[in-house]
């Protein structure tokens, strides 16, 4: 297939892109079927080869000055995709165009020579990605500053810990002053402090009007820093859109697969199929609550979730809150099977990502254990001292693993009760979530 075209309006744009590699059982057929080729006259029976396609059929366009997320499991092809954005590997079918200078942060310390200083890898790497050695003396101090490697800098790469190596490496691909930003889970070998170093010039990258490629296994950070995300899978792109409802999918997908179990259907029942025998008193909120339930749940059921209740301090549901206000979040779950778990709940945005939020662990609440056919009832009481906005819950049952490390998830509903936070009356928030604060103001006397 030809190049596409270039279109100053499109940063990236990949048309049928694919990446195929051949697999041998034994070294010795790669070389007999090499042999075969370059012989075609001779005939013998070929070697037995299979074709591995990394990548196949990917076709998107990215905006210029646009962020984009790529997400997906290890294996699904992100790297190798990333890798024909950059150049550094070729397509066995498709086109990929690229309208902007890129600088690409793929595996660790790529484009290093173990034997060069710091500084001799950074005028290396500067001069790939197009910068005259002028240009790269005006930029040395500015990269080694955010480097900050220190004395290291005199010394060659082999000698560097992973944290220098990314450090580095970064630092040179921001300050060359790309178009096209690629980054592929790098920065999670640097410690907090240069992560949080990093964010913030990222953002001051995306403020300038760049294009950034972000990889990463933190859908956290994909959620706050991408406008769209695309969606990886066995090589094929699943979905590309917004980027909250793209990780949200991929973490159901995620949970779904660890847990080999199908989604949770939701329960139906009425008068002529009448549910499980539930508490007196709460037949009618839980058909109420199952039947208007429209988020997708999933996890391996030995649990169920049968009602969620969002209510204030009377006891009324809670769709509008005034800031800080008292609030209760009530869930009401029953065994399936014998079971020991934690019941979670999370408050998210409108983009879906957690605010604010409680477990048994760090609430000092022992692990509930359940038999087959119990019910019980959790209240968790808190306040919403959250920036004004729309909110949502997501409610899980979980065992977890490693103090909530890790878990296994029993049963999630991702997204249940929508509401609104008003803006407090004594002014307004301009954080996420506002911490308790006591104020002391004290006036010095006797200043020179």
């Amino acid at each position: 297939m030809p190049p596409v075209a270039a279109d100053a309006s499109f940063a990236i744009r990949s048309v049928g892109l694919g990446k195929c590699y051949r697999q041998y059982d034994r070294p010795s057929d790669r070389l007999l079927e090499g042999i075969q080729r370059a012989l075609p006259g001779k005939r013998f029976i070929a070697p037995r080869s299979r074709d591995f396609w990394a990548l196949r059929n990917v076709d998107f366009a990215i905006a210029a000055g646009e962020t984009v997320g790529i997400i997906g499991r290890n294996g699904s092809g992100k790297s190798t995709l990333l890798q024909m954005i950059a150049g550094t590997l070729a397509a066995s079918e498709g086109s990929v165009s690229i309208h902007g200078r890129v600088a690409a942060l793929l595996e660790l310390g790529a484009g290093f020579h173990p034997e060069f200083s710091g500084i001799e890898n950074v005028y290396l790497n500067a001069g790939i990605l197009g910068l005259s050695r002028d240009e790269t003396d005006a930029r040395l101090d500015d990269i080694l500053a955010f480097a900050d490697i220190g004395d290291f800098a005199q010394q060659p790469v082999r000698t560097y810990s992973s944290g220098m190596y990314v450090r580095l490496a970064f630092s040179v691909a921001i300050n060359v002053d790309p178009e096209i930003l690629i980054v592929d889970e790098a920065l999670s070998v640097g410690d907090m402090a240069f992560q949080a170093k990093c964010m913030d010039r990222l953002r001051q990258f995306q403020e300038r009007g760049g294009t950034l490629l972000f990889v990463s296994h933190d859908i956290s950070a994909v959620k706050n820093l991408c406008r769209r995300a695309i969606y990886l899978e066995g090589g094929r792109l699943l979905e590309i859109g917004d980027a909250p409802g793209i990780v949200d999918r991929y973490t159901r997908d995620t949970h779904a697969q660890l847990a080999q179990r199908p989604q949770l259907p939701a329960e139906t029942c009425d008068d002529t199929t009448p549910c499980r025998p539930t508490p007196a008193g709460l037949s009618t909120a839980i058909r109420a609550f199952e039947r208007d339930l429209s988020s997708p749940r999933h996890g391996t059921g030995e649990a169920r979730v049968r009602l969620v209740e969002f209510l204030d301090n009377d006891g009324k549901a809670l769709d509008m809150a005034d800031f800080d206000q008292e609030s209760r979040v009530r869930i009401t779950v029953e065994a399936i099977e014998a079971c020991t778990i934690s019941v979670n709940y999370k408050i998210r945005d409108r983009y879906l990502v957690a605010v604010a939020g409680a477990d048994f662990l760090i609430a000092d609440n022992e692990l509930l254990t359940l038999s087959a056919g119990d019910w019980h009832q959790i209240e968790y009481r808190t306040r919403l001292p959250l920036m004004p906005g729309d909110y949502s819950l997501r409610i899980s049952v979980t065992t977890p693993i490693d103090r909530h490390q890790h878990a296994d998830f029993i049963d999630v509903i991702e997204i249940v009760h929508p509401f609104k936070v008003l803006p407090a009356a004594r002014g307004w928030i301009f954080t996420q979530v506002y911490l308790p604060n006591t104020v002391r103001v004290e006036k010095l006397m006797g200043l020179a």
